[in-house]
């Protein structure tokens, strides 16, 4: 029997015994089958429509590929009436079967096929969708039996999934640590600044810091070095054996390629920012290219426990 593994955007018909499988995160298959004629096929779609990124081939969009699947069908001599519909696909996933914005994609994917079925007359007689975990799926053109396989999430990617969900629909909050109350002030009114972050508190020394991150509890942590009674590489160190946090660091002793960069980034920095390179003092325009997407980056991160060295 011959064997078919679709890519995103593929798509195949078969006249003839076959198996047609695929690799579904928040991406969608359309399956149909013709059980009088035993003919079927199956596309892999991973956006909706060129609205939701332009540039691809057209068959990784939903309305190109079911539109395109369902002419060969017709043009092959199947009727409408006589086509049974199956979709699969369109999790919430992370990680490696991940597409951008998938967080929602995959509901918007399911949205889209369903629309262009019903339109086109077409019955969905099964529907194995939505859900947080990637399948693996197996069409027998000839029988029409669909095998589902779930693929299970690692341990990491679900705490981030976990993770996104807590965070939709609200501002990420920030903790800002930094000795100095002018540097305090101008990160603030950035951060502030914006239509997705708010500064939740300040400290201006790590032991200040440490109590507003159980007063707080906040999403991300923003992180000087040089610092009164404790330098912010001591205090990474500690956060990260007791209650790890997304943090970026923000210093002028931290440049790309120094030693003291590297350390923070082996004490568990997500990133870490040359001071010098914000112009804090001149313009905000930089902390809007280079320090919010940070710590927007920073706030979906899932952070491990270090221990001691």
């Amino acid at each position: 029997m011959k064997s078919i593994f679709l890519l995103p955007g593929e798509s195949a018909f078969c006249k003839e015994p076959a198996q047609i499988s695929t690799l579904l995160g928040s991406c969608v298959a359309l399956v149909l089958h013709d059980p009088q004629r035993a003919w079927g096929g199956m596309n892999h779609f991973m956006l909706p429509d060129a609205r939701d990124g332009s540039g691809l081939a057209p068959g990784k969009y939903g309305d190109k590929a079911i539109a395109n699947l369902l002419k060969v069908a017709s043009m092959s001599g199947c009727k409408i009436d006589t086509l049974r519909g199956r979709l699969y696909g369109g999790a919430r996933v992370v990680g490696h079967l991940a597409s951008a914005g998938s967080m929602d994609i995959g509901q918007r994917n399911i949205d889209c096929a369903e629309k262009l079925c019903r339109e086109a007359g077409l019955r969905i007689v099964q529907r194995e969708i939505g859900g947080s975990n990637g399948r693996k799926i197996f069409f027998d053109v000839t029988s029409g039996v669909v095998e589902v396989r779930m693929i299970q999430q690692s341990a990491q990617n679900q705490e981030a999934a976990q993770r996104r969900e807590r965070l939709t629909g609200r501002r990420l909050r920030v903790l800002v640590v930094d000795d100095s109350a002018t540097v305090r002030r101008l990160i603030a009114a950035g951060i502030n600044a914006s239509n997705d972050m708010e500064v939740c508190a300040e400290a201006e020394n790590p032991y200040e810091a440490r109590e507003q991150l159980l007063a707080t509890d906040p999403d991300v942590l923003c992180l000087d070095v040089i610092m009164p009674r404790m330098d912010g590489l001591t205090f990474l160190r500690k956060i990260m054996q007791y209650k790890p946090i997304p943090t970026v660091v923000v210093s002028t002793i931290a440049k790309q390629g120094s030693a003291m960069h590297t350390k923070l980034m082996q004490a568990g920095a997500v990133a870490v920012i040359d001071k010098e390179t914000l112009n804090l003092y001149r313009t905000a325009d930089v902390m809007e290219r280079v320090l919010l997407p940070k710590l927007r980056q920073a706030a979906h991160s899932v952070v491990q426990q270090r221990s001691a060295d």
